[in-house]
């Protein structure tokens, strides 16, 4: 990223298909802000209850785009940034084991920066089929909250943290349930504990957090 000469750097994850469309619309507006956030589409929404379950998180997130929210911690799977933010020194943290997209746009954030939003520009992830999928990427999820709290220490990644963890069995994502009614309730609620206990084995396991520790204390 130092060394590119575009204005614009465009990011997608390596297991994402973007639109035909995808860079057009991302750039459309991109004079007025500092990054563009594009929306993130399930490749896989049927498969099975699984595929069903995250789609279910993704439209969601779909939704809540389009109210224009003022997020300080997104991901990259979708982001057009300006060059200038990384001249000003808002970097990737590569000694981040995970989650140093949201360490990256908590910082964005934090600095100033603005962000837009097109949820026209769309790429599409495939997620979770099977039972160990979606084990690791939720412990994945997990670390990624806890390594940016230990990183910033402050009571916004505090409390993402916190909500994080009951995020599946919260009542705005059940509301969301009654209104996609994609798979039968008793699996929507085995699968929002499952996440839960996820969540808490990774939060709770000494061993695991000092791992993480180690990896977290250097200056920031």
């Amino acid at each position: 990223m130092k060394n590119s000469s575009g204005e614009w750097i465009a990011f997608i994850d390596a297991d994402e298909i973007a639109d035909s469309k995808w860079l057009a619309e991302l750039t459309k507006n991109a004079p007025n802000y500092d990054g563009i956030l594009g929306s993130i589409n399930t490749l896989n929404p049927n498969q099975n209850y699984l595929t069903k379950y995250f789609d279910l998180s993704i439209q969601e997130r779909i939704s809540f785009l389009k109210d224009k929210p003022k997020l300080k911690i997104f991901g990259t799977g979708n982001l057009l940034i300006s060059k200038k933010v990384f001249s000003e020194g808002v970097l990737f943290d590569n000694e981040f084991p995970t989650g140093e997209d949201g360490d990256f746009a908590y910082r964005f954030t934090k600095k100033g920066f603005k962000l837009g939003f097109n949820t026209n520009a769309k790429i599409y992830h495939r997620v979770p089929e099977t039972i160990r999928q979606f084990y690791f990427f939720q412990k994945k999820m997990a670390f990624s909250n806890f390594l940016i709290f230990l990183k910033h220490k402050d009571s916004f990644t505090l409390m993402k943290l916190i909500t994080t963890i009951f995020y599946h069995i919260s009542p705005k994502f059940l509301k969301m349930y009654k209104r996609n009614n994609l798979l039968s309730r008793k699996r929507y609620i085995l699968l929002g504990l499952t996440s839960l206990l996820i969540y808490l084995y990774c939060y709770l396991n000494p061993i695991l957090l000092f791992k993480l520790k180690k990896k977290i204390t250097r200056p920031k």
